[in-house]
């Protein structure tokens, strides 16, 4: 309020769709940055960085094809995808209705 000493507070926002905040919030914040999609490559580095130690198959050509095809992707989607794919065969398990034993 009025005659609080507010030195040394910081207030930081973050969104990815500033469109829609209220034009009197955003007039409250001085400084805007503006934080661009990644690239097809950085995309493709996040497919890699995702999956991690995970074993697979994909190539080099793959992990390009994957950050050509996420245009308009941020890091968060591409996390979401990873974990929606390493999650498919459990998923796969899980709705199995026949087993064999090995």
């Amino acid at each position: 309020g009025v005659g609080v000493d507010n030195e040394g507070i910081l207030v930081l926002g973050a969104t990815n769709i500033p469109w829609v905040l209220d034009s009197a919030i955003r007039r409250r914040f001085e400084k805007r940055i503006y934080i661009p999609l990644p690239e097809d490559h950085a995309r493709a580095a996040m497919f890699k960085l995702h999956l991690g130690s995970t074993p697979n198959l994909l190539t080099e050509s793959d992990y390009r094809e994957l950050g050509k095809k996420t245009d308009g992707y941020s890091g968060a989607d591409i996390s979401i995808i990873v974990r929606d794919a390493l999650m498919q065969p459990v998923r796969k398990v899980q709705s199995a209705t026949h087993f064999k034993k090995v």
